[in-house]
């Protein structure tokens, strides 16, 4: 069943108001984080970052609402380096090999690490699966269609088989599931080498499907 809408509250209108809001946000983040979903209430959340519990909910309304904002947050922290990523001057093997790369270093990340679990053992909360989604994979798939496009239209290509935004999503969840299956679920620490070695695959058969045909 399709999950509800993420709900997208007005920011507060004063910078006092964004301030507290956005003390909130980081404040219940650090309990999520830590706790779980069950194991954090909004009491919890206003005893350690200050207020009242009026402003909490006045901000973001119930427990749900304030997890999925969380989610969403939490994400755009993570991939806030990909903003400064060079994507239009690099060749295209060079841009790519950039984008996994950043991959490998978020999603490598400790942090990240719990951050995943949270959401995996959250996903059934409203807004959720959404607001990951929306802030996570699918600011690496239009990334990705950005650099595949951008290639097509320098060297001339024909139509590409695969549509860009597939392929975007093809790469970017070749490399997610090796790296989810080494830090979430065995609980390893990343080869640096190994997943070079398949990042190095992933940029040789991306080649191989952009190139330009005879």
């Amino acid at each position: 069943m399709a999950q509800p809408p993420l709900r997208t509250d007005p920011p507060p209108s004063t910078a006092r108001g964004r301030v507290r809001r956005a003390r909130l946000l980081q404040v219940a983040c650090e309990h999520f984080l830590a706790n779980g979903y069950d194991g954090t209430s909004m009491d919890a959340v206003v005893a350690a970052a200050g207020g009242s519990k009026a402003t909490l909910y006045r901000n973001f309304g119930d427990k749900q609402t304030l997890f999925a904002a969380c989610i969403a947050h939490l994400c755009d922290e993570f991939l806030a380096r990909l903003a400064t990523l060079d994507i239009e001057h690099p060749g295209f093997d060079d841009a790519l090999r950039a984008i996994l790369l950043e991959l490998v270093d978020v999603v490598g990340s400790p942090r990240h690490v719990e951050f995943y679990r949270l959401v995996v053992a959250g996903a059934g909360v409203p807004g959720v699966g959404e607001a990951w989604y929306r802030h996570g994979p699918q600011v690496w798939h239009r990334l990705l269609t950005r650099l595949l496009d951008r290639h097509a239209r320098a060297t001339g290509d024909t139509p590409a088989t695969i549509p860009h935004g597939t392929l975007a999503e093809l790469l970017f969840d070749s490399l997610l599931a090796h790296l989810t299956i080494e830090t979430v679920i065995l609980g390893h620490a990343i080869d640096r080498d190994r997943v070079a070695a398949r990042i190095e695959a992933i940029v040789t058969a991306a080649r191989q499907l952009v190139a330009p045909k005879a």
